[in-house]
């Protein structure tokens, strides 16, 4: 095939080069003639062997916009090759060239000028990950461990029936009938505890069983009215936390033993999450920095596979797309442009992802599989995976890769403290 006439580089756009190559009208010819000989051996033509129908005859059978798609798909082609000969050290197109404009006149008579994107795999390596500055995430268990030990609290709770009326503290179970809804609804509570608890608590308190009384409360941003009935009430008989708690809810020697092993639990996932947060933001400043992008066919098919799924899933749960929209009351357009956005940053953390295992030379050997099985075994059995076979011994390799990388990427980024912690340190 002839050789490209010009080529050149006309701009660099993030992890993209478009180029630019023109082609003679010779050129665009032989190319037309390759594509017509190629439509020829496809097409049954009447009287002929498939292949063997002059070109005079073939050209009735194909169209001119059949012939310019093929001849711009070769023409770009060819730059992409051209690319790759005078950068043999970039690790380029990743992704099919992408033709983004192009002057073809219908007798071709002119010649061809096509500009052409070329996507490379971005250099993620360590340099890269340390000049990335994410905001830092503070840890506090706290809450955590508290909001734990009163779940336990709850659970050894026990109740007794309370003769007398209703009060704070106290276990109910009610009957409300609303102005609004059509059936009553039996529900159980602790009077001023929770939403709901605080909520009904000033109607509640001294009721004795049996008693109705009419409510209206303020429930988030609407008023509900009604009348409410209390069917049972309850002391409840909240146990002392203490080491004899400890000992109640498990193999505690003491309360000191019970809050630390919470809290190392706590800490455990709170550390995890924090990973998880920072590699993400880490991920998204990265791919901003190099101006990662993906050619529009790319994008579509990941947004469509999306949408595909939100499809099925709504289809699980009785309902469909158009439902969907009403219900959230957003238009078509506007779900696909989140859906499009949301594909386009898991293809960036997917790229990033695996620029930086190939850059960084992250890799798992068998040592570090059998190390890893041997630590997750209930998990892995769990996950009904064989790392007997290749195809298992695979999946845990992909695993051990994949955590690495991340925890390259989370200990290699700048943490800077966010604008609210430097206030509260001032």
């Amino acid at each position: 095939m002839e050789e490209i006439v010009e080529y050149t580089t006309t701009k660099k756009i993030g992890n993209s080069t478009v180029l630019s190559a023109t082609f003679s009208a010779d050129e665009v010819s032989a190319m037309r003639r390759e594509a017509t000989l190629a439509m020829a051996g496809k097409l049954r033509i009447p009287g002929f062997r498939p292949g063997k129908a002059p070109l005079s005859i073939v050209g009735n059978y194909v169209s001119d916009e059949e012939l310019k798609d093929d001849v711009l798909q070769k023409a770009a082609s060819q730059a992409y090759v051209a690319f790759l000969k005078e950068h043999k050290e970039t690790d380029a197109l990743i992704f099919e060239p992408e033709i983004v404009d192009s002057i073809l006149e219908d007798t071709a008579a002119t010649g061809l000028k096509v500009d052409v994107r070329v996507f490379e795999m971005p250099k993620a390596d360590h340099d890269l990950w340390s000049g990335v500055e994410v905001e830092n995430i503070q840890t506090d268990t706290t809450k955590a461990v508290e909001s734990r030990i009163k779940a336990l609290v709850d659970a050894v709770t026990e109740t007794s029936p309370k003769d007398g009326p209703a009060a704070q503290g106290n276990s109910v179970m009610v009957t409300i009938a609303t102005d609004k809804s059509q059936d009553p609804y039996h529900t159980e509570f602790t009077v001023g505890e929770g939403e709901v608890g605080k909520a009904y608590e000033p109607f509640l308190s001294g009721m004795n069983v049996g008693e109705s009384k009419h409510f209206s409360v303020q429930m988030q941003e609407n008023v509900l009215e009604g009348d409410i009935t209390l069917d049972g009430v309850a002391e409840k008989h909240i146990p002392e936390v203490n080491d004899e708690f400890a000992r109640s809810v498990g193999a505690f020697d003491s309360l000191v033993e019970l809050r630390k092993t919470l809290e190392e639990d706590e800490q455990h996932k709170a550390d995890e999450a924090r990973k998880d947060l920072i590699f993400s933001r880490a991920i998204e400043s990265a791919a901003e920095k190099l101006g990662i992008d993906f050619p529009g066919y790319v994008r579509r098919d990941a947004t469509q596979e999306r949408l595909g799924e939100i499809k099925n899933s709504l289809a699980r749960n009785g309902l469909s797309l158009n439902e969907y929209l009403k219900y959230n009351n957003i238009s078509a357009e506007q779900l696909t442009q989140d859906v499009e956005a949301d594909a386009v940053k898991l293809l960036q953390r997917d790229l990033l992802m695996e620029a930086t295992e190939r850059t960084c030379g992250i890799v798992a050997g068998d040592a570090d599989i059998e190390a890893y099985v041997e630590s997750h075994k209930e998990e892995l059995a769990k996950a009904d995976i064989d790392t007997t076979i290749e195809k298992g011994r695979k999946t845990v390799r992909n695993v051990i890769v994949w955590e690495n990388t991340r925890s390259l990427i989370v200990g290699a980024v700048q943490l800077k403290e966010s604008p609210k912690a430097e206030q509260e340190a001032q």
